[in-house]
Order: structure tokens, then C-alpha cells, then sequence
């Protein structure tokens, strides 16, 4: 937020009041506010961030990889194509990797706060995951974010410094949770579409 906007946002929910008050007396003026207030938060909610996500990778610290999946890696396809995109399973490389499940929800069972199913789907999709890629020579560790992926990215990558980020879909390769991680992450991006 620019130093002029907090003012201008108070010219904004101000005038409008006081034009009411002039015009239409204390009822109108106090209408006016309450929509001008409610106009601000409808506003307030629907601007994206855009701030960049994560940190800016050191080259000369060791290749950490966050895998990021909405479905169970499983089938031997999938899996080899994950290991051949990083490189795992076929080197020495001393790579750590991350793979990173959101707990997908329902309307009603969000609006109802009850995140356990979510996250217990979630949690099941990961083991799955990584039992496959376990078998085929990558060692993964595992943790369930936030519904909104690349809240969950941003989320995780507070806490796992990833050097390297891979969104994997099926069938989306114009997926719009790519587009703002591709705009927005400091780690360099791959999507990889699954099909």
C-alpha cells in the first residue's frame, strides 16, 4: 500500500457520507456510509496479493524441491515422470525433497470449520505419494497445507526453503493457480501437466 492511499481511502468513505448528510439529512448520510464501508470491504477482499513468494535461492546451497500435488502420485507413469522432472532416482544427487498436498474442502463443510475429512484425504493422498516414489528411489517427506494452493505454497515455503517448485496437475495445463505462482514465486517454477 502507497503512503497516498490510507487518505484517499478516507476522502473515499467521507465525501459520500457528508454529500448524504447535506442532501438527505442524517438517515441518507448514515446509509451512504454504510454502503460506502461495505463497497470498501467487498473491494479489501477481492484484490489479490502480489507480493513475491518465498526467497530468492543461494546457488550454492543444496537443491531443495517442494512437489506440490491436489491428487495421490500412484500410477507408474506419474511416477516416473515426477522422477525423471527432478532428476531424482538416476544421480548421486543429495537433493531433499517436499511434496505438499492442500486439504481440497467443500463449500459446507468449510463454512462449517470442519477441516478434518479434508485434511485426512489429504494426509491419505500423501502417503500414498510417497510410498510410490519411495519405491522408485526418491525420498520424499510430506506435509498437508491450506485449501487455496498457492496460499499453501506460500505457507510452506515460510517454513521449507525451496530452491525449486513443481506443481503437478492432471489435465489443467493452463491451470490458474500456475499462472500466480509462475508471476509470484522467487524459487524458480515448473508445472508439469500429468495427462
Amino acid at each position: 500500500m502507497k503512503s497516498c492511499h490510507p487518505p484517499l481511502i478516507l476522502i473515499a468513505l467521507i465525501v459520500p457520507a457528508a454529500i448524504g448528510f447535506a442532501l438527505g439529512g442524517p438517515g441518507l448520510g448514515i446509509s451512504i456510509a454504510g454502503l460506502s464501508l461495505v463497497a470498501l470491504a467487498v473491494v479489501a477482499m477481492l484484490v489479490i496479493p502480489r507480493d513475491p513468494i518465498g526467497h530468492t535461492p543461494d546457488p550454492a546451497r543444496a537443491r531443495r524441491l517442494l512437489v506440490v500435488t491436489t491428487f495421490p502420485i500412484e500410477d507408474a507413469r506419474a511416477i516416473q515422470r515426477v522422477a525423471d522432472e527432478v532428476r531424482l532416482g538416476f544421480d548421486e544427487n543429495d537433493s531433499e525433497i517436499r511434496l505438499l498436498t492442500p486439504a481440497a474442502n467443500t463449500f459446507l463443510r468449510r463454512w462449517a470449520t470442519d477441516l478434518e475429512n479434508a485434511r485426512d484425504r489429504a494426509q491419505r493422498d500423501l502417503v500414498v505419494s510417497v510410498a510410490s516414489l519411495t519405491l522408485a528411489g526418491v525420498d520424499t517427506t510430506a506435509s498437508v497445507g491450506d485449501e487455496d494452493l498457492v496460499q499453501a505454497v506460500e505457507d510452506e515455503l515460510a517454513t521449507f526453503d525451496a530452491t525449486e517448485v513443481f506443481l503437478l496437475t492432471r489435465g489443467d495445463p493452463d491451470s490458474e493457480a500456475a499462472a500466480q505462482l509462475r508471476d509470484r514465486l522467487l524459487p524458480s517454477f515448473h508445472h508439469v501437466d500429468l495427462r
